[in-house]
């Protein structure tokens, strides 16, 4: 093959992937839509993608692909950018307040390994453990766990959907929670940090793959909301979603709960999949908070043999106004 040639294909393989790139960035734009939804969660890939496609186009003169990729690359940096920047300082900083290591681990229901959960959970050693995803023979091997933290509540359960919550602060007001015709639970309850009732809900809804997983999700969206906007005084909102920042449904989420999006001037911190690469995997472990849980930082954990990295998130409790 002649150099020429080898470079026009080379330059065809470039248009062919900033149009892939052009048509799911406008797919996107519907992402209210069941399945244009899905469209929405590659930002980071996207912009990527069109951002190293235009430097090529550029050095091969193929302006018009070019420009197409800067488009392209230019929307797509705008909805990422913001998690990149500088935080906002936060105003109450100054403020006494009790501090809570969370830890957020999808253990994968398929997933045998462990002592790989437990040693990150000893690396990290945080003061409240969620764990999704937790079937039966998972809490049976969990005795270490058990003898670590004091107070849990265990929902251990086939199919993707069990829940456990593990502190060493008390647990009070402890709730499974039930939606709809979902067969996936939440939990709430209200964890006592030093002498302050923080409001914790555990979410994991459905996978919105199908019609019916869609509308489920979505509607455990609506109903956390609402749980978290009726309850007072410091709360936190922890769980795979399901889905990334960019999701209108995360955004009337965020919204509609008056909590705040960490991530925010933060970083990506990317979960899943696992075992592919940082710049491939998405964000859908979340965790939000309300204005006086000060989030003081956010960060991924070790490898659990899920397929799911934990998300790591250090809290500050602030004091009430006296």
């Amino acid at each position: 093959m002649t150099r020429e040639r080898s470079r026009a294909l080379a330059t065809r393989a470039l248009v062919v992937v900033v149009a892939a790139v052009a048509l799911l960035t406008a797919a996107a734009a519907f992402g209210r839509q069941p399945y244009f939804e899905l469209a929405t969660h590659f930002r980071v890939q996207y912009a990527i993608a069109a951002t190293l496609s235009a430097l090529a186009l550029t050095a091969r003169r193929s302006r018009a692909a070019a420009l197409v990729a800067v488009a392209c690359a230019s929307v797509n940096w705008i909805d990422v950018a913001p998690y990149f920047g500088s935080a906002s300082p936060v105003a109450m900083a100054a403020t006494p307040a009790a501090h809570v290591r969370l830890m957020l681990a999808n253990v994968y229901l398929g997933n045998r390994d462990y002592e790989a959960l437990l040693s990150a959970v000893r690396d990290e050693n945080p003061d409240v453990l969620v764990l999704q995803e937790v079937t039966r023979p998972w809490w049976a091997h969990l005795d270490a766990l058990r003898a670590q933290y004091p107070y849990y509540n265990a929902l251990p359960r086939q199919g993707g959907s069990g829940i456990v919550l593990f502190s060493r602060l008390p647990l009070d007001e402890v709730e499974i929670l039930t939606f709809g015709k979902s067969t996936q639970p939440g939990m709430f309850a209200r964890i006592e940090v030093e002498g302050r009732p923080v409001s914790v809900l555990a979410l994991h809804p459905p996978t919105p793959m199908r019609l019916d997983k869609f509308r489920f999700r979505n509607a455990q969206f609506e109903a956390a909301a609402a749980r978290m906007r009726d309850t007072r005084g410091p709360k936190v909102l922890v769980g795979d979603l399901n889905t990334t920042p960019w999701s209108p449904y995360y955004a009337d989420l965020v919204r509609d709960s008056g909590l705040s999006d960490p991530r925010l001037g933060a970083g990506i911190w990317p979960t899943w999949p696992m075992p592919m690469p940082a710049f491939l995997r998405i964000p859908i472990d979340h965790c939000l908070t309300s204005d006086d849980v000060r989030v003081e930082s956010i960060r991924t954990g070790g490898r659990t043999g899920s397929d799911h990295r934990p998300l790591v998130v250090d809290l500050a409790v602030v004091a009430p106004d006296r």
